[in-house]
C-alpha cells in the first residue's frame, strides 16, 4: 500500500500535466493526507455491564490518504493505478466510468494500520487460550465520490445558499474493510428471549474483520477550493484568503459483513458448555463521521494551484453486528457493538492544474 501510495506522489506532476478528459467537468487534481502519528480507541457498548474483561493497548500508526482524478486525456481513465485495492465494486466502477466518460466523479484512497496488544482478565477455557495477544490488520478504504451544490427547502421551494455552496459539498459511495479486537457479552435464554435473556460468561475476539459497502456526504473546504482554483471563498462575492481557517466532514453508513475468528467461537462455546453459536459471520452496519480542522495556505501560479494544509483530524466508527441472536436454550448470543476512534496531526498537499486558469 505504501510503495503504491508513493508512487502517485511521484507521477502526480506528470499525471497533471496531462490534464483531466478534456470533457470532465473538473480540474487534474491531486490531495494527498498523511497523519503521521495516528492514535486509536475503542470503547464497548456492554464493556462496564460484564465487568470490564478486555483491555486493549493500540499501536499509534500513520494514515495516508490520497484522492484525485489525474487522467490519461484520451480515454479518461483517472487514477487507474490506485483503483485496483482488493477487487472491489468502487474500483470498477471507477475504472468503467473512467472509459464510459463519466464526469465529475474523483477516487479517494486511505490506508492504515490497526495494531497492538489486548489483554484479558477474564476466564480461560482450557486450551491455547492467552490472557495477552498481539493483533495487526490492515485499514482500507475507497471513496468514490462527486460534488453537489446543498439546497435548503424555504418558503415552498429549495434554495441554495451562498456560503454553503463555496464549501464543497460532496456524496459518494465506497468501500471499507477493517480488523480489530472486540470483547463479547454472550446471551442465553431459557426459551423466551423477551423475558429470561441473561448474560452468559464474556469472551473476546483477537480479530474482528468488517468488509463494507458505503453511502457518503460532507464537505471539504480545501479540496473545493482546489476545485475551482482558488476563484472562491467562503463569503460571497470577495476571493478566498492567501492564510484561512479550514474544516472537512464527512458522514458515512456502512453495509457488509462482519466475520468472528474460530478463536472466539469456540472460547464462548467452552465457556458457556451446552450452548452453540449458530455462525461466525453477521451482517454488521457501521455509522462513521470524520472530522479535520486547521489552518491552509495556497499559492497560485498561472493555470497551476498548490494548497498546503495542517489540522487535527478525528474520526469515529460505530459497529452493529446483527446476527447472533438466542432463540432458545441451545443457542448462545453474542453482543459486542462498540465505536472505534482515531485522532491525529494531519499534513495535506493539493495540486492542481487547468490551462483555463492562465
Amino acid at each position: 500500500m505504501k510503495k503504491v501510495l508513493l508512487l502517485l506522489v511521484l507521477l502526480a506532476p506528470f499525471s497533471l500535466s496531462l490534464q483531466a478528459s478534456s470533457k470532465d467537468t473538473l480540474p487534474a487534481f491531486v490531495g494527498i493526507w498523511y497523519v503521521p502519528k495516528l492514535s486509536w480507541f475503542v470503547r464497548y457498548t456492554q464493556h462496564s455491564a460484564i465487568g470490564k474483561p478486555l483491555t486493549v493497548d493500540f499501536k499509534t500508526s500513520s494514515m495516508m490518504s490520497v484522492e484525485g482524478n489525474f487522467a490519461i486525456r484520451r480515454i479518461g481513465l483517472r487514477l487507474g493505478l490506485g483503483a485496483q485495492f482488493e477487487n472491489n465494486i468502487i474500483s470498477k466502477a471507477y475504472r468503467w466510468g473512467g472509459y464510459l466518460g463519466f464526469k465529475g466523479y474523483w477516487l479517494k484512497i486511505q490506508g492504515s494500520n490497526i495494531a497492538g496488544t489486548l489483554h484479558w482478565s477474564g476466564e480461560l477455557p482450557p486450551g491455547s487460550y492467552y490472557n495477552q495477544l498481539d493483533f495487526s490488520n490492515s485499514y482500507f478504504n475507497i471513496d468514490l465520490l462527486k460534488n453537489f451544490k446543498k439546497k435548503r427547502y424555504v418558503d415552498g421551494e429549495w434554495k441554495s445558499d451562498a456560503v454553503e455552496e463555496n464549501m464543497g459539498f460532496y456524496w459518494g459511495f465506497g468501500y471499507t474493510s477493517m480488523g480489530f479486537p472486540v470483547e463479547i457479552a454472550t446471551l442465553t435464554t431459557e426459551g423466551n428471549p423477551a423475558e429470561d435473556m441473561k448474560f452468559g460468561k464474556p469472551v473476546y475476539d483477537p480479530l474482528y474483520k468488517i468488509k463494507s459497502y458505503n453511502l457518503s456526504g460532507g464537505f471539504d473546504m480545501l479540496r473545493y477550493l482546489c476545485q475551482t482554483g482558488a476563484k472562491h471563498g467562503v463569503i460571497p462575492g470577495m476571493p478566498p484568503m492567501k492564510l484561512a481557517l479550514y474544516a472537512a466532514t464527512e458522514d458515512r453508513i456502512g453495509f457488509g459483513s462482519g466475520k468472528l475468528t474460530s478463536y472466539s467461537i469456540n472460547m464462548a462455546e467452552a465457556l458457556n458448555p451446552g450452548r452453540e453459536v449458530t455462525s461466525p459471520n453477521s451482517f454488521n452496519v457501521n455509522v462513521h463521521y470524520f472530522l479535520s480542522v486547521g489552518l491552509r495556505y495556497y499559492v497560485k501560479t498561472g493555470p497551476s494551484l498548490m494548497v498546503f494544509a495542517v489540522g487535527y483530524d478525528l474520526e469515529g466508527t460505530a459497529f452493529f453486528p446483527f446476527g447472533y441472536n438466542a432463540n432458545n436454550s441451545d443457542d448462545l448470543g453474542l453482543d459486542f457493538t462498540g465505536v472505534l476512534f482515531n485522532h491525529g496531526v494531519s499534513f495535506k498537499l493539493y495540486l492542481a492544474f487547468d490551462r483555463s486558469w492562465r
